[in-house]
């Protein structure tokens, strides 16, 4: 802290001479040398972790390498069938729909089921037959539907994205990246229709024509097993291999994980999270709580308190490379925080000291500081 009072004094006596100006405080720390958290290492081939509360990509690899995407493609054929129509528009199944083959819900040709219940269906037990419904009901045909799907890729700037069926069958032209699928599982989540459904283990749909019952059971097993976990879609395919769109809240975070070409999809998920919210925490930098220095005066010393406090969202060694530097404003002393170039808060210094000495007083002061700074006192 002499530092900081020696800079204060020499402060004074500029005001005292008509020539205030800023006081260049601590020294740079180095940035460049501060090595950042290291993410751990997970089979998956493309991955990002992303802050939503923050706005901040807390690590990623390959996120924007062009990749089979499987049923997370399910996350917009549900976003545009809500844009679209209607949850109690009755669709009827056709042959193509109920014959598509592969996960399926079990819906019978000629039935008419709630576009509501298709969504939950193709959402959590990734049904291609509810998918295949929701297209031809909400397009007019495959091909429609997935026009539909591409104008709403662009709109949100999936920018490494391409559709060409609504349920993630490996196929030549439909892919995307882990970039582009965290913008849409983003989107999907503040659609509350869609982020009910992602967030449920099971929901019991329409029965069967004939009377059988049928629930939709999630395949997302981070659901009711990773605290906090919200969502939202699961995929495989021979192409893909495993796909995961999730994310979790906690400790009034939201941070999304897309994981793709996984060995162990929900593995990977897990420890990415748990690296999020471990290793990147909101960190108070100014306390008011705290006296910050003792500033030297022609009259003795005052103790200096920060009057806010300044938080800055980062790592442990983002934080531990911030500078808090002294400076003077209007005349009065403040600390400002500054990490990595960016300056991210300051505070006013609450050390009610006393008047500015005249210019006899200050070369007065002057004399007494250099003592005491020298032990002389």
């Amino acid at each position: 802290m002499r530092t900081f009072r020696s800079l204060l004094v020499v402060a004074v006596l500029a005001a005292a001479l008509g020539a205030v100006g800023p006081v260049y405080g601590l020294q740079p720390m180095p940035i460049e040398d501060i090595a950042p958290p290291v993410p751990p290492v997970v089979s998956a081939e493309s991955w990002v972790i992303w802050d939503a509360t923050y706005e901040r990509e807390l690590g990623s690899q390959e996120a924007d390498q062009e990749r089979a995407m499987a049923s997370t493609t399910k996350m917009m054929t549900a976003v545009v069938a809500v844009e679209n129509a209607e949850l109690d528009d009755m669709v009827e199944i056709s042959e193509l729909a109920a014959g598509v083959g592969e996960s399926e819900i079990g819906l019978v040709v000629g039935e008419s089921v709630a576009l509501g219940d298709l969504l939950s269906a193709l959402l959590l037990q990734s049904a291609n037959d509810a998918a295949m419904a929701v297209a031809e009901h909400v397009g007019g045909s495959i091909d429609g539907f997935a026009d539909m799907m591409n104008e709403q890729a662009a709109a949100l700037e999936m920018d490494h994205s391409h559709f060409v069926n609504p349920h993630g069958l490996d196929a030549p032209g439909h892919y995307s990246s882990a970039n582009d699928l965290l913008n849409l599982g983003r989107f999907a989540m503040e659609i509350p229709a869609l982020a009910a459904i992602v967030g449920s283990r099971s929901i019991e749909i329409s029965p069967a024509p004939d009377g059988s019952e049928r629930v939709a059971r999630t395949t997302n097993q981070m659901i009711g097993t990773y605290d906090g976990a919200f969502g939202i879609k699961t995929g495989y395919t021979d192409d893909a291999g495993l796909t995961l769109v999730t994310g979790a809240d906690r400790d009034g975070r939201r941070v999304f994980v897309v994981v793709m070409g996984s060995e162990d999809h929900f593995a990977d998920a897990a420890l990415l999270l748990n690296y999020a919210f471990s290793e990147y925490q909101l960190l108070s930098l100014i306390d008011p709580s705290e006296i910050a220095t003792t500033l030297r005066t022609s009259e003795g010393s005052v103790d200096a308190i920060p009057d806010d406090e300044v938080e800055v969202f980062a790592s442990s060694t983002e934080a531990d490379a911030a500078q808090v530097t002294p400076t003077f404003s209007d005349g009065e002393p403040r600390l400002v925080v500054d990490v990595a170039g960016d300056r991210v808060g300051e505070s006013a210094l609450d050390a009610n000291p006393p008047d500015l000495p005249g210019l006899l007083d200050a070369f007065a002061w002057a004399s007494t500081y250099w003592d005491w700074l020298w032990g002389r006192e």
